[in-house]
């Protein structure tokens, strides 16, 4: 070999080697591992440097210091190694100093000697080129530098061992290369020298350092050794295109001058361009072929990761069921990460049952038949337990008993290198088991990262699918409530639109659902708009109103609706619901029980009456008995005449209270505010009052709610228990009148409690006081609070009566349901008399007589 051709390919070996070096430093050049790289480079850079100008020089003293400079190179050669290796260790694994202090020292120790004749004593030549001449520590330094070699393998053997995953692939390239290069450069520049004590062969032991750059930089581009992405441009591919095509065109040529037996005066112009016209037409062709290889080799077929996060996220997030979900996210990692096959384990979201087979690759190695239905329990095991992915090739190495070995046991046994688990709210719905990938590269951190956001995008999607299926089986199941209700049910949202309308809605209002879903509310019959309407304006609810509703033809039907907002977590209205159910059917059975009630009065009633009739009866027919007799007494006309009258007047009184008992039924009720009604009746009795010493307090509540009724009628009620009061107390008495608001389970009540300071109730009589021809005054008709009870009936408020807690008196209470549950204040009542309830005032003030 010449100098000339062999300088030249020293010098492209020591580039090679400085600039893998530069180039893993400066992609971190802050990392301890890339600046040892760099230093090992350099050191094996200066052995080659050295060695190479030794053998190609004649002078004697260069000569020397050349070759002992290339052993100073040499003895750091294998601590370097060692110094990379042991950078590779985990984190968290305890640091040894004994590890490199002991190398480092016989390194300097060997270094240092290198300089001196102990080690290369002298140098001589001959026809064939240098030789050393070997000084007495030479065999001590093939010793040290063997041993430190080979505890590097070891320590970078170990550190393989406890590898797992892709750092395991990285470590074995790596070793691979340096037990190869190293192997063949020990050989000929030790081994050769120290047994037959010549340094001919030497120049071949810098070659053997390409295996370890050939082998580093595969590592470093297939698999990111020291975590280094190599960017290749597409000029290198142009670049290489066009050498090729030259190449090829020379090649043309040169074939073209040995048919033409290199005359190329042979060579037409025809032919020439032909030559030219076909290198053209394959420059094109050899660039795709040359960039797809390119791209094979650098970038493996690399994906956009942001891109396929994006799309996938699209697509799941528009599959609503469980099963196609899954399906579509096994075909996107076939075809993002171009693996074997995808199996897809789905556990029923009812049942704590183990995931199930759902969907099975069709290029699965085992076939359809032989992939088993539900997973390994081992890998199952690991799933539930561990909530994280389980990876092959990470656990291959772990020990036998663990759970990660039984995991990674059953992934083989499937053929498959990823078992992913998806989890939702920490139990295990789901299983993706990913196979080899068809390239044959291991799962490196980047697709580990994208198969895991893919699944926690699947998971998300996966429950909201579960969570869709269960708001459709709840409306469903709703909609069969509401559809067997027979009450009618109404639905609007927050801008109005009738979004639930039930079959007894469509029943009573005569519309259809079809046309009244998705209309605004306002196209409802009057009284069920307007409730909607104030429900959705104060968010109060309205419970028990009677009204009424009309079809199409203008007929009434009587209904009871009770409305409520409907409003989220956060306060937000969400729109309004109102129930309403058939009066039609009750207000029957009202008249049917009045009915059945004023017949089974009937006997008390006619006893009643010929009793009351016959005492004025008797009266006159005693004096028309006696008027034949006493024809001529002027006396007796006259008596005979004032108790005719006088006993006509009591049939007469007695008629009109019997016509007050058969009190007509109700035929309009109004917003009504009981304080108003009773404050007029009490002024019509202000003059009895005064004349019976009468002091009357009023407690009235002033945010009194309205009532349904008939202001004519509820004087009248007022006008009869004032009397019967006042008909129970001697001059001087205590009428006390009470207008309070209660809570009830049905609602507000409008109580009206009125209070005397009489004798009181029997017991016995409590319970029929309101029976007709019942009374405890000896000239009583016990019709007035009978009529009373008729007039509650009507207004569909309850009357009753009680002795106070006193022992004097009685009260009689009637109560009222409010005409909405919650309303406000009615300003019906705001006269000088309407106090708070612990304002009593008095009516009438007693007077002395």
């Amino acid at each position: 070999m010449s100098a000339a051709p062999q300088g030249v390919g020293i010098l492209a070996l020591c580039l090679v080697l400085v600039g893998l070096g530069v180039f893993v430093f400066a992609r971190d050049p802050r990392a301890p591992l890339n600046r040892r790289f760099l230093l090992s480079m350099l050191t094996v850079s200066g052995w080659i440097g050295c060695i190479s100008m030794y053998l190609s020089t004649r002078a004697y003293e260069p000569n020397v210091f050349l070759g002992r400079m290339a052993f100073a190179f040499a003895s750091a050669i294998p601590f370097t190694l060692l110094w990379v290796f042991e950078s590779f260790r985990e984190p968290e694994a305890p640091r040894s100093t004994k590890t490199l202090a002991i190398p480092g020292l016989f390194t300097a120790l060997f270094a240092a000697l290198s300089f001196t004749p102990l080690i290369v004593a002298a140098s001589s030549s001959n026809e064939r080129g240098a030789n050393f001449v070997y000084g007495p520590l030479h065999p001590f330094f093939g010793l040290y530098f063997i041993t430190c070699f080979g505890f590097s393998l070891y320590r970078l053997w170990k550190r393989l061992k406890s590898a797992v995953g892709i750092k395991k692939v990285q470590l074995r390239y790596l070793l691979l290369g340096i037990l190869l290069g190293g192997s063949g450069a020990i050989t000929t520049n030790l081994v050769i020298p120290l047994v037959w004590n010549t340094s001919r062969f030497s120049l071949l032991g810098p070659y053997f350092s390409l295996v370890l750059a050939m082998f580093a930089a595969h590592a470093i581009i297939r698999y990111r050794l020291m975590d280094i992405k190599v960017a290749i441009k597409r000029g290198v591919v142009y670049a290489c295109g066009i050498a090729i095509t030259v190449a090829l065109f020379l090649g043309a040529t040169a074939v073209l001058r040995v048919m033409t037996e290199g005359d190329s005066e042979h060579i037409t112009t025809t032919t020439a361009v032909g030559v030219a016209i076909v290198t053209a037409l394959l420059f094109e062709r050899t660039i795709g072929v040359l960039a797809k290889l390119v791209n094979r080799y650098f970038y493996r077929e690399e994906y956009d990761y942001q891109r396929t996060v994006r799309d996938a996220s699209r697509r799941l997030s528009t599959i609503l069921d469980p099963s196609s979900l899954l399906l579509q996210l096994a075909e996107i990692l076939e075809n993002v990460l171009k693996v074997e096959a995808v199996l897809v384990y789905l556990s029923d979201h009812h049942k704590a049952a183990a995931p199930r087979l759902v969907h099975a690759s069709a290029r699965w190695a085992s076939g359809a038949s032989a992939t088993p239905q539900t997973l390994p329990a081992a890998l199952l095991r690991f799933l539930e337990n561990d909530k994280r992915l389980c990876v092959r090739e990470e656990w291959s190495s772990a020990p036998r008993k663990s759970l990660g070995a039984s995991a990674a046991a059953a992934l083989q046994d499937l053929g498959a290198d990823l078992a992913v688990p998806i989890l939702e709210e920490g139990r295990l719905s789901g299983v993706i088991v990913v196979g080899s990938k068809l390239s044959g590269d291991p799962y490196f951190p980047d697709d580990i990262d994208l198969v895991s956001t893919l699944i926690s995008q699947a998971a998300i999607a996966l429950k909201n699918a579960h969570l869709y299926r269960q708001v459709l089986i709840a409306n469903e199941y709703i909609e069969n409530i509401v559809g067997t209700m027979q009450s009618g049910v109404v639905a609007v949202a927050g801008d109005g639109t009738i979004t639930l309308f039930n079959a007894a809605a469509e029943r009573m209002t005569r519309l259809q659902g079809s046309r009244v879903k998705g209309s605004r509310f306002q196209i409802l019959p009057v009284a069920l708009a307007q409730a909607l309407s104030a429900t959705m304006s104060d968010r109060q609810p309205r419970t028990q109103i009677e009204t009424a509703i009309h079809d199409e033809g203008g007929r009434p039907l009587p209904i009871i609706c009770s409305s409520s907002s409907l409003i989220d977590r956060s306060g937000a209205l969400l729109g309004a619901v109102a129930v309403f159910s058939d009066l039609t059917r009750i207000k029957e059975l009202e008249r049917e029980k009045r009915r059945a009630e004023r017949l089974a009065s009937v006997g008390a009633l006619a006893s009643g009456i010929a009793h009351e009739i016959k005492n004025p009866l008797v009266a006159i027919k005693t004096f028309a008995e006696l008027l034949p007799e006493w024809f001529t007494d002027e006396d007796f006309h006259g008596e005979f005449s004032k108790v005719v009258a006088r006993e006509i007047d009591r049939i007469d009184d007695l008629v009109a209270r019997l016509r007050d008992l058969a009190t007509p039924p109700v035929q309009r009720l109004v917003p009504l505010n009981l304080h108003e009604p009773m404050q007029e009746t009490l002024s019509l009795l202000r003059a009895q009052l005064e004349q019976q010493h009468t002091a009357t307090h009023v407690l009235s509540d002033p945010r009194l709610p309205p009532i349904a009724g008939d202001p004519a009628q509820i004087k009248q009620l007022f006008l009869n228990v004032f009397m019967n009061a006042l008909e129970a107390m001697n001059n001087g008495g205590e009428l006390t009148v009470r207008l309070l608001t209660r809570e009830s389970e049905d609602g507000a009540l409008v109580v009206a409690e009125v209070e005397d300071t009489g004798q009181g109730i029997p017991e016995e009589m409590l319970s029929k006081i309101f029976d007709p021809f019942v009374t405890t005054k000896p000239k009583g008709s016990g019709l007035g609070l009978s009529i009373c009870r008729g007039i509650a009936d009507a207004h569909h408020a309850t009357i009753y009566a009680r002795n106070n807690a006193t022992g004097r008196g009685a009260a009689v209470i009637v109560e009222f349901p409010a005409l909405h549950n919650g309303g406000s204040p009615s300003t019906g009542h705001g006269s000088p008399d309407s106090l708070p309830l612990s304002s009593p005032i008095n009516v009438a003030a007693p007077s002395k007589s």
